[in-house]
């Protein structure tokens, strides 16, 4: 036996469906997937209910077609040639003219299940459930084996120490995707009713064709996403791409590394924060503390002034005071010669009150003698 190199075997393929007249100016009716540029060329996918078929329009010939009917789920007439690439043992329909041909299935579908959806309020703002800003418990639903489980527990672990994340595998593309999408969504709703809460559950997968996004634009998994008691976080595809679970979803991530990030807070910068607001409190307190002993100091100072002028006021009166007793005591008039009548201890100040041959005492400055009336004068 002989055996052909790859280069041999591929070279000698190509040769063929190159030469080959019946595969040259092809009429090829399918719906756009995955459309993309680079270089300045255009590549997508054509495909049917059954099939996919790698297509191109190369820089040479974008000129002259109209490149608005290359869209994601538009159905168009395109005519090209099949054209062999032997390096990388692969072939792509080489277009050049185009005609569009209505609405893709995916299209449709998506279409009817987004009108009918809205209709009945399930994309309304008013059963948006907030997500919390402080989780303690992360649901991811997502394939475990795909980068975007890996891309969510990095971005998550890498901000935040505190909230835990709990994985349920999901088949997230092809036959039977739906179904395990909304069993996922009702096992993690059950798991935190009954055994630990979730606080937030992202739903999503990474980028993919039309094709592979079809499960999230499913009208049960929508139901079941609008259905779930935890807040959730659509993040399906890439930044354009926008399917049926963001709509009704309580929010929408353009990645699920983005929703990773908008599940779970920094709690490294929030230590930082709350050191810093600490300190910034105790030099408050220390400030605070240090003008009110600084105000009470000069209230002190004002009340030890405003008493000492109460006191010397109050001595300047009781000064007065004495004064004024020393100028009425008794004893002060008597000493100038004047003396005191008194009867029974009582002061007779009334000639009225002097009877005749009545014994009364009669006190002087320095001493007294008892006196008997033999007469009295009225003036």
């Amino acid at each position: 036996m002989n055996p052909f190199s790859i280069t041999q075997f591929n070279e000698y393929v190509s040769k063929k469906l190159n030469g080959d007249p019946n595969l040259k100016n092809l009429p090829l009716i399918g719906e756009v997937s995955g459309v993309s540029t680079s270089g300045g060329h255009m590549y997508f996918s054509l495909k049917d209910e059954n099939s996919v078929l790698r297509a191109v329009i190369w820089r040479s010939n974008i000129s002259r077609i109209d490149t608005s009917l290359i869209k994601n789920g538009s159905k168009i007439v395109a005519l090209g040639d099949i054209s062999a690439y032997a390096r990388g043992g692969n072939y792509s329909f080489s277009i050049r003219m185009v005609e569009s041909f209505g609405e893709g299935d995916l299209a449709k579908e998506y279409n009817r299940v987004k009108k009918l959806l809205e209709s009945e309020g399930l994309f309304s703002r008013e059963h948006k459930k907030p997500i919390p800003r402080f989780v303690k418990r992360i649901g991811v639903i997502t394939s475990d084996t795909g980068a975007a489980i890996e891309d969510i527990k990095k971005i998550i672990t890498s901000k935040n120490d505190y909230a835990d994340i709990i994985i349920f595998p999901t088949l997230v593309q092809g036959i039977g995707s739906p179904a395990s999408i909304i069993k996922s969504i009702e096992t993690a709703n059950n798991y935190s009713k009954s055994v630990k809460c979730i606080d937030v559950l992202i739903i999503g997968r990474g980028g993919g064709s039309a094709e592979d996004l079809a499960a999230f634009n499913d009208e049960d998994v929508a139901r079941a996403i609008f259905a779930s008691k935890i807040p959730t976080i659509s993040a399906v595809g890439h930044e354009s791409d926008v399917s049926i679970s963001d709509w009704v979803a309580d929010a929408r991530a353009e990645t699920p590394t983005a929703a990773a990030d908008m599940a779970a807070i920094n709690t490294f910068e929030l230590r930082e924060q709350i050191a810093r607001n600490e300190q910034e409190l105790k030099k408050s307190i220390a400030y605070k503390i240090k003008m009110e002993r600084n105000n009470i100091k000069i209230q002190r100072e004002h009340l030890i002034h405003a008493m000492s002028g109460k006191i010397r006021e109050m001595k300047l009166n009781i000064d007065k005071a004495v004064i004024t007793l020393k100028e009425n005591n008794p004893t002060n008039v008597l000493s100038k010669g004047y003396a005191l009548v008194t009867k029974n201890d009582i002061v007779v100040s009334d000639m009225s009150n002097i009877a005749l041959d009545e014994i009364y005492t009669i006190v002087m400055a320095d001493g007294s003698f008892e006196a008997k009336t033999t007469s009295k004068t009225q003036n």
